[in-house]
Formats: structure tokens, sequence, C-alpha cells
């Protein structure tokens, strides 16, 4: 009993072992503890055969593997954000090579490595997302693209980053009545444009996706929300509208997101706050004294990022990550980030090696069991002993 008790706790280990690598393989930058499991209870809700999910184009990509993830510490701590830029960039420097089908799901956490814990009511998960855009909108160091229109009322509008035209959804953990929205963790998911391409409403396979969408709807949700899903291009669209949705299905009476140059007073692109411009006027004016020549300069900061292969490096504080890398917030002088660093990379291959090292281990292992165990088949050695006899 005792052996079978072992057996058992070594295989639901293996298992959850095995559940944490594939969210990993899915996964754009960190993964949290939390996050398999996350990915886990989204990937079932999208390919549930009892009761179908509305959104076809999700469910195509969890059935293809075109889905990726992405995971923020803190929906509250805007700090814990710096890393969602990062993501959506490496995404959509690879998702054409994913599938036709594919979407990035980003989740956000509680804090203090907790996840589920419903903080806010529909409203603040609200001003919590379009914050969230506008976050993203600032952090883009590209151009918005020159056929996009930047009115949030033309039909055309459509939230655009790193030059690519995204719809975006968001779901909350306030959502009861319009199911279809919930989810127990905040979420927001980015569908490139791309994806829709071929899938116009006067399309065959566009009319269809709409009609199963708009059933799936009607069957899932206490209200109706389909008299707010248009199409994009459509003069009567708005497709922010679709972004997100309250309770009742209902929206707000105008788009909460401005662009940054059309932001009544907002700060320029790469601009500095009001505060700063103040005292660098100040400053200017003689009104800030220069600092004492026998002060010493604070120390340069330094921080530790790391890819996805979990190999880790230090760069200057300052300095914006490149594809593919990603805030640990761990920063600090050079030498304390190397001493983090040391605790934290224990094994200096890549993860993509280990993987496989691991799996022909596995292999190996498994062969060897067969074997030791087909030559200790009761009766097999007497039978062996017979014959020579």
């Amino acid at each position: 009993m005792r052996d079978t008790l072992h057996a058992r706790a070594v295989s639901a280990a293996g298992a959850a072992g095995s559940l944490h690598e594939e969210a990993l393989d899915l996964a754009i930058g960190l993964m949290p503890k939390w996050g398999a499991g996350a990915a886990r209870d989204l990937i079932a809700t999208l390919r549930s055969e009892a009761e179908p999910f509305p959104c076809v184009f999700a469910v195509a990509a969890a059935n293809s593997g075109g889905l990726r993830f992405g995971f923020v510490d803190d929906l509250s701590d805007e700090r814990t954000w710096s890393v969602l830029p990062d993501i959506l960039a490496s995404y959509l420097a690879t998702y054409q090579s994913i599938s036709r089908n594919t979407s990035l799901v980003v989740f956000f956490g509680s804090g203090n490595g907790t996840v589920g814990q419903e903080s806010d009511d529909v409203l603040g998960y609200e001003r919590r997302f379009w914050s969230l855009l506008r976050y993203l909108h600032d952090s883009d160091g590209e151009p918005w693209p020159s056929d996009i229109p930047t009115d949030t009322d033309d039909p055309a509008w459509e939230f655009s980053f790193r030059g690519s035209p995204i719809f975006v959804v968001c779901n909350t953990p306030a959502h009861r009545r319009l199911r279809s929205r919930s989810n127990p963790v905040f979420n927001i998911t980015f569908q490139p444009r791309w994806v829709f391409e071929g899938l116009a409403p006067t399309t065959p396979r566009g009319a269809a996706a709409r009609k199963v969408i708009r059933e799936r709807l009607r069957r899932m949700d206490e209200v109706d929300s389909t008299p707010l899903l248009g199409s994009y291009g459509d003069p009567a669209n708005r497709e922010w509208k679709q972004y997100f949705l309250r309770d009742d299905a209902s929206v707000a009476a105008g788009c909460p997101f401005r662009a940054r140059w059309e932001a009544a007073g907002g700060p320029a692109a790469g601009g500095h706050s009001g505060e700063t411009k103040e005292a660098h006027g100040q400053a200017a004016a003689g009104g800030l004294a220069a600092a004492p020549a026998h002060d010493e300069p604070a120390p340069r900061l330094f921080k530790v990022v790391v890819n996805q292969e979990q190999q880790y490096s230090v760069w200057p504080q300052e300095r914006r990550n490149a594809l593919g890398w990603f805030d640990t917030f761990v920063t600090g002088t050079r030498s304390e980030c190397l001493d983090s660093i040391e605790l934290a990379w224990g094994d200096l291959r890549p993860r993509s090696l280990r993987r496989r090292m691991s799996a022909t281990a596995g292999r190996t292992a498994a062969t060897g069991a067969g074997a030791r165990a087909r030559a200790g088949r009761p009766g097999a050695v007497a039978a062996r002993d017979r014959v020579s006899v």
C-alpha cells in the first residue's frame, strides 16, 4: 500500500511538472508559480465541448497550439507593468510563424505571488484596462501605422503597437452575467488583425464564423451583447466598443483611449511629466542650485534580465530591453545583480537543451525499466533453466 501511495504521489508530481513545462513552452517572458494553472484553466474553457466558447478564433488557436501566454505580477502595481510591452513586442515579432489561428493572452496577478483575488468591480477593472492600453501606447517606440486612423470614432481605427493593428478583448473576475467576458484571473487577449484577413462578413467563412459566435453568445450569456459586435470597417462599427463590455452588455459613453499626441496636456512622446518640466524650468532660471562639486555621483544602477531560454544577464537600468529579454525586477549595483544571478541561475544550460536531455534520459530510463521488467517476469528464469536442462 505504501509503495502504491508513493507511486501515485510521484505520478502526480510528474504530471504537475509536465503541465508546468508545457505552459512554459507557450509562455513569453517569465511565468509565475500560478501561471501554469491559469493557462491550463483557460485552455480547458476554450476546448470545452459541454459549453462551446463563443470566440471560434480563440478556440481554433487553443486547438492548433497557436495560443501564447504572458504574465504580469500585479494588476494594481504599475511598476510591474514594465514587462508587458516586451511580452507583446516579442509576440508580434513571431506571431505569423506560430499559426494562422493565434492569440496572445496576458494574465495579471494580484501581487505577492497570488492570483484570482477579485480586487475591483467591473468599472474599476474597466479603468485598469484602458490604463494598460495607454501604458502600452506610451511605451511604444514606433510610429502609429499610417493606414490606421488615430481617431477612435473612425470605423477603421484599431489599437496598434509596434506598427501592428491588434483586436483587444478583456476578461475579468467581476463579470457575472456576461460569462463570455468572465475569468477568475484578469486577462487581456491580443489578436493581430492579420488573423482576420479573408474573414470579412461577406465571405462564406466570415459569415459562418459570425453566425456561430452569436449563437454561442446567446447560449452562454444572460444578457445579449451581440448588438455591439460589429465588423471592422463597417461605417456603423466602432472597434473600441468590443474591447471591454460591462456586465450589462453596455459600454462607456466615449472611448477612454487617447493617443499621446491627442491627450490634452499629456506628455509628448519621449517627454517628461509636468513636474519634471517645471523642475527643469526652475533649474534653467537659476531656481535650483547645481550639486556641489565635492558630492560623489550616485552609483550607476543595473538590472537583471532573462530570456526565453532562462538565461540571465545584467544590463544598465536605463537600457531598453532587446527583443526576447524581460525584466526580473532585480535592480542594484552591478555586483548586487551578479550576486542575484548566481543564486537564481543554478543550471547554465539553455532551457531547450535541458528539456531535450531530460526527454532523452526519460526514454532511456523507460527502456531500461522495460527490459528489467521482462527479465524479472515470474517464471521467465525458470523457463530458461528448464530449456538448458
